[in-house]
């Protein structure tokens, strides 16, 4: 399905025109429904693999400019060996090593913002790590009109996309049960 496809097929679905459904309010379902998608389902086509290193004395690490949602994180030790780090809420992290000035062999790591991940213990040497992540691949739109999602999971990208179209309407609740019950289908 070509964006085009998908912007006509919304507007024909809904019933509403270009008047209340904009190209931008459109591309704005296309994102959420993409992202979605995405997220549901753990597809290898998406996965990413990147290197960086912990630096000692900076409980911080960035995260690629792409990535979506991460997936592991290893560090190798002094030893050659690779150690995995658990995923933890920031408040344990915090709970767990309030003194980040202190300095250990990392355990656990956090989503800190948007761009950082934050390591407990604070990193006592560098460290080479890889960190496992889904990537956000570049996105349907009016230029680049065709995406992975959008050839091979057509189904599931078109009722993605009308479940927030019909939120953005508030439209009939049986509608949106169809949609939602056909996304689930869709991305099985």
């Amino acid at each position: 399905m070509t964006y085009d496809e998908l912007v006509t097929n919304i507007r024909n679905y809904t019933e509403v025109d270009s008047n209340v459904f904009s190209n931008s309010v459109i591309n704005t379902f296309i994102t959420m429904a993409e992202n979605r998608i995405l997220r549901d389902i753990d597809l290898d086509v998406f996965k990413k693999e990147s290197t960086a290193s912990m630096t000692s004395g900076n409980r911080f690490l960035a995260m690629p400019s792409d990535i979506l949602t991460h997936r592991y994180l290893i560090f190798t030790d002094a030893a050659g060996n690779q150690v995995f780090l658990d995923f933890r809420d920031n408040s344990f992290i915090k709970e767990y090593w309030p003194d980040f000035t202190e300095t250990g062999v990392p355990k656990y790591y956090s989503v800190w913002d948007e761009s950082n991940f934050c390591i407990a213990p604070t990193p006592s040497t560098t460290y080479s790590v890889q960190l496992g992540y889904i990537y956000r691949p570049q996105q349907l739109s009016s230029t680049n009109t065709t995406t992975w999602i959008s050839t091979k999971a057509p189904e599931a990208l078109l009722y993605a996309t009308l479940i927030q179209a019909y939120s953005y309407t508030k439209g009939p609740l049986e509608m949106m049960q169809y949609f939602e019950s056909s996304y689930a289908q869709a991305i099985q």
